[in-house]
């Protein structure tokens, strides 16, 4: 588990604090807009795949006739 908060903490993705009551807690969140890009490409990725799954049908439907 630890490796994988070094690597969200070094990605950026996610910050760390430390409670003042006690300094061996640490607790994790994950930082503003720090999913924006994977969104945004996301939302790109599923209108390309809309795109192409239409011409694909539109290209069956066309031969089933």
């Amino acid at each position: 588990m630890s490796r994988h908060l070094r690597q969200l903490k070094q990605s950026g993705l996610i910050e760390e604090t430390h409670p003042e009551f006690d300094a061996r807690v640490r607790i994790y969140a994950l930082k503003d807009g720090a999913m924006a890009d994977l969104k945004r490409w996301l939302a790109a990725t599923e209108a390309m795949w809309a795109i192409q799954l239409s011409g694909f049908k539109a290209h069956v439907e066309k031969k089933r006739t």
